[in-house]
């Protein structure tokens, strides 16, 4: 009996894949910083940089000639060093302390780990060691003068998290996103980060001050980013008994019928991701074959976590109504082979749910950071029909999860089922800044255009 392949991709040119027979998934390699704790590195740059060189990145810094973060290599090709840089000007009054908000590793219990050092007059700095394909989204808190900050004063995990969240992107990094309420945040990509090159840059809210972390738009919120080829709709759901927003990206390039994706969390990527913009890039350079892709929204906190992680929910919205509604109005294939569902979070989860519970309708899951802990699919994943197809996708810093996906793995070698399902462990955390470039790469590999050469675009 054949065991489902774990994949673990390092995100370089050669992913490491285990083979299909292997007994067990013990021997799974994780990634720097799953079990080793904080990667944090104290006084690296003072130990290694000499003054002259420190009053020179802060001088650049200052001039907008430096950006950061500013990755070294390490002896590890595996392992880069993540510098991350402020310049003091003390105004309007003496930087006292700063806080990285780095997703997944502010540590209420050991907040110094995320917290700058002053390594030179002015300059002030975190030095990670991280993968070198790490992925994150961060922000970045500043408090001065006297007292202490926000999130030195607060208790509980959440309220500290979200008083180091508070502050704003990182004024010396030029590449910008947006998580699930719209509120801007500065990318870091590693040297070896997979990011393709048809990503569109993020149109966040910059009226939206903070935090990034938690929280999401309200119901009736204007459509917001016009495409040619992303329609909005607002279709009551005779399910969930309320309004529903959905936008329907429709290809340039279609004849005929087209493969069609459908993706939890929508209004995220049609008004802040501008994903309109890198499916229209990625047919057009041939990587990714032309097919619809239908953007659900989730709303609010509370009516997300009632409706994407129940089967009753979200999921029988899709398979009742909206599903049908699709191909009525748009040219969609009617084959299940041709039908994909995509979530992060409780969004990964209710993909699961959609391809567990209606195989008939649905025969492809991507299932990015998927909320295993709240919905055991284990038998139901081993029941999956032979022509299914699963990634899940999972990153090494957001812990409990990926622990959870690893479970599940172990379940699926002792009961292997016909289905093909493969797991990927990412350098990341529970973040949209490697959620919205795999999303891409998953429907090229699944719906790959006529010059994809691989599994990356």
């Amino acid at each position: 009996m054949r065991c489902p392949m774990p994949m673990i991709r390092t995100m370089t040119a050669s992913p490491t894949r285990w083979p299909t027979n292997a007994p067990a998934m013990k021997n799974m390699r994780t990634r720097p910083g799953t079990a080793s704790g904080s990667p944090r590195c104290f006084g690296y740059l003072n130990a290694t940089r000499p003054d002259e060189e420190l009053r020179a990145w802060k001088h650049a810094l200052r001039n907008g000639e430096l950006h950061t973060p500013v990755f070294e290599a390490t002896a590890d090709p595996a392992l880069v060093y993540a510098h991350f840089l402020l310049a003091d000007d003390g105004q309007p009054a003496p930087l006292t302390a700063a806080i990285l908000s780095a997703n997944a590793l502010v540590d209420h219990r050991d907040l110094a780990a995320s917290e700058f050092e002053k390594i030179a007059d002015g300059l002030w700095a975190v030095t990670l060691q991280v993968p070198a394909d790490w992925r994150a989204g961060y922000r970045i808190t500043t408090h001065r003068g006297a007292g202490l900050p926000a999130w030195r004063i607060e208790t509980e995990r959440r309220p500290i998290r979200l008083a180091a969240d508070a502050g704003g992107i990182d004024e010396s990094n030029q590449l910008v996103g947006a998580t699930m309420n719209g509120a801007p945040v500065s990318l870091a990509y590693a040297p070896a980060s997979r990011i393709p090159s048809s990503l569109a840059t993020a149109t966040p809210d910059w009226h939206r001050p903070g935090p990034a972390v938690g929280g999401w738009g309200g119901p009736g919120q204007a459509p917001g980013i016009k495409h040619p080829r992303l329609h909005h709709h607002e279709l009551y759901d005779e399910n969930c008994q309320r309004p529903r927003d959905l936008w329907m990206y429709v290809p340039a390039q279609a004849v005929g019928p087209t493969p069609l994706a459908i993706v939890h969390d929508g209004a995220t990527y049609a008004r802040f991701l501008a994903a309109a913009e890198s499916l229209d890039a990625a047919i057009a350079s041939g990587e990714l074959a032309p097919l619809h892709v239908l953007f659900i929204d989730s709303t609010t906190v509370q009516i997300r976590s009632e409706e994407l992680p129940v089967l009753a929910g979200t999921t029988t919205s899709i398979a009742e109504q909206f599903l049908p509604w699709a191909r009525s109005h748009y040219r969609i294939s009617m084959r299940r082979d041709d039908v994909l569902i995509n979530g992060a979070s409780f969004g990964g989860l209710a993909a699961l749910l959609m391809l567990c519970h209606y195989p008939h309708l649905v025969g492809r899951a991507i299932a990015q950071s998927p909320s295993l802990w709240h919905t055991d699919l284990a038998k139901h994943i081993v029941a999956l029909p032979e022509n299914s197809t699963v990634l899940i996708q999972a990153g090494c810093y957001e812990t409990d999860i990926h622990e959870g996906c690893l479970r599940l793995m172990e379940h699926l070698c002792q009961y292997p089922p016909a289905a093909q399902v493969d797991f990927e462990s990412l350098s990341g955390g529970h973040d949209w800044s490697w959620w919205n470039p795999e999303l891409l790469c998953g429907l090229a590999r699944f719906f790959p255009g006529a010059a994809h050469t691989g599994g990356s675009i």
